[in-house]
């Protein structure tokens, strides 16, 4: 019995369980291509700082500044496209789970709707009154009578 339980609650959270290995794996995918990025423009930056020290004329320090610059936007812009074409991928993936567990869900209720015959149930005893709020009339509230105030000592 606890192993058929287990068993039922394995295939129950599946659709769970693949969500969370997808996302594992985009992660891990992501957090790769950001190392990977950092490590490459440091070592692009250093070696830029380098050729810009041995630069003499300010033209050529900025013709290298400016490659440099053309360089990292194309780099981030590679990096920036594969970061979402991963992401995309794993949105597909997780919304082909989403539905095919909705799916499942709907099959499954729908067989154990189809069990119910109204026929066998017993109208006469589902009585929904005795749950509804009785409209009685409020009564009005007791007046109360105040009695004066004591007088004030004089002193």
């Amino acid at each position: 019995m606890y192993n058929e339980m287990m068993n039922q609650f394995k295939a129950q959270m599946a659709p769970f369980t693949k969500a969370a290995e997808i996302n594992k794996q985009t992660a891990e995918k992501l957090f790769g291509m950001q190392q990977t990025v950092a490590t490459e423009m440091l070592n692009r930056g250093l070696e830029h700082v380098k050729a810009l020290t041995e630069s003499k004329e300010p033209k050529a320090a900025y013709d290298l500044q400016v490659a440099f610059f053309k360089e990292m936007e194309a780099k981030l812009n590679t990096v920036a496209e594969e970061e979402i074409s991963a992401l995309m991928t794993a949105k597909a993936e997780l919304t082909e789970i989403f539905e095919q567990s909705t799916q499942e869900m709907t099959e499954q209720a729908m067989a154990q709707f189809s069990k119910f015959d109204l026929a066998k149930f017993d109208m006469q005893n589902f009585d929904l009154s005795k749950f509804m709020p009785s409209v009685e009339a409020a009564k009005p509230a007791a007046k109360t009578t105040r009695k004066a105030a004591a007088p004030k000592a004089s002193a």
